[in-house]
């Protein structure tokens, strides 16, 4: 009796130690870091497209590190925003699947545009306060268009005195849901100022051009832009292995034209013009230029997201 006793106490102390190990493990696992050694890097991403091609076995801690966008299986998908992750800097958990980097700035900033899948992506492009891509950007197809450019749209004007789109009219929010949603004036002043640009003629090898936005390291280097054919330098040099994000000169979509993709990049802000109700706010640049500017709000423009 005395020996059945033992044995029981025994299996009892066995699976308490297991069940507490099992705890301690699933809250050291982080979303990215399959191979569990404290950083996310290509190997990871190499790990996931082995477990996919099924050439190595994943545990369970590598299945809930290798799941990234949380659809409960390991994809290229999986892969793909894991290496996004190691090219951006970003540790974070990805939001809704969408991955986000904290520049030290007021918001955190999505790693692609809405609708593209990799940070060089274009992604889908939308007339201000419209939530879906189209072919014809004009006032014709616009939704809160009345009749006529002098009349007063029926939505976001001087008479609702809304300056900021509801969240039924913001394309991140309807496309990303959660809490993601598109900048305000505010915040895309603050991601102008408050980082460091730097021109790229050929992002990752992927012939594609736009800024790169790094988190500064120093408090000198805010607001500095290195352009196509400036000469700007910093005492510190940056790369892929700080934390930044890209934003590719997309261009704009006016009537059915696609017009100055790879020169210039057009993102809109959810802040409508005081002034005059018919434009919005959008960040803009060229290869030596970042601004603040304000145009129609019937023009197909790109949006990169930013959670609180």
């Amino acid at each position: 009796m005395k020996t059945v006793k033992k044995l029981i106490k025994t299996f009892c102390l066995a699976i308490t130690f297991l069940m507490v190990g099992t705890a301690a493990n699933a809250a050291t696992v982080v979303v990215g870091d399959v191979n569990g050694d404290g950083s996310i890097t290509m190997s990871d991403a190499n790990a996931v497209v082995n477990y996919f091609l099924a050439t190595t076995k994943p545990s369970d801690f590598n299945k809930a590190a290798g799941d990234v966008n949380g659809d409960g299986s390991i994809t290229m998908s999986d892969a793909n925003m894991i290496v996004n992750m190691f090219l951006s800097g970003n540790t974070g958990d990805p939001a809704n699947g969408h991955e986000y980097v904290d520049l030290g700035i007021s918001v955190k900033w999505a790693t692609c545009n809405v609708g593209a899948d990799n940070p060089w992506d274009y992604g889908d492009y939308f007339a201000w306060g419209d939530t879906e891509p189209k072919s014809d950007y004009s006032w014709s197809t616009y939704k809160w268009w009345v009749d006529s450019y002098d009349d007063i749209q029926t939505k976001y004007n001087a008479d609702d005195k809304k300056k900021t789109l509801d969240p039924d009219d913001d394309a991140a929010t309807a496309s990303w849901h959660g809490e993601w949603r598109m900048p305000t004036y505010e915040e895309q002043k603050a991601l102008r100022d408050s980082c460091y640009w730097e021109w790229a003629t050929n992002y990752n090898e992927k012939g594609v051009s736009g800024f790169i936005v790094y988190k500064v390291k120093s408090d000198e280097d805010m607001g500095k832009k290195k352009g196509k054919d400036s000469s700007i330098t910093t005492e510190a040099a940056y790369s892929f292995s700080d934390t930044h994000i890209f934003l590719p000169a997309t261009g704009y979509r006016y009537d059915t034209t696609l017009l100055y993709s790879s020169v210039s990049g057009h993102y809109w802000a959810a802040s409508r013009d005081e002034g005059d109700p018919r434009n919005a706010w959008f960040l803009y640049f060229g290869m030596d230029d970042v601004r603040d500017f304000r145009n129609t709000r019937d023009v197909g423009r790109c949006v990169r997201p930013v959670l609180p």
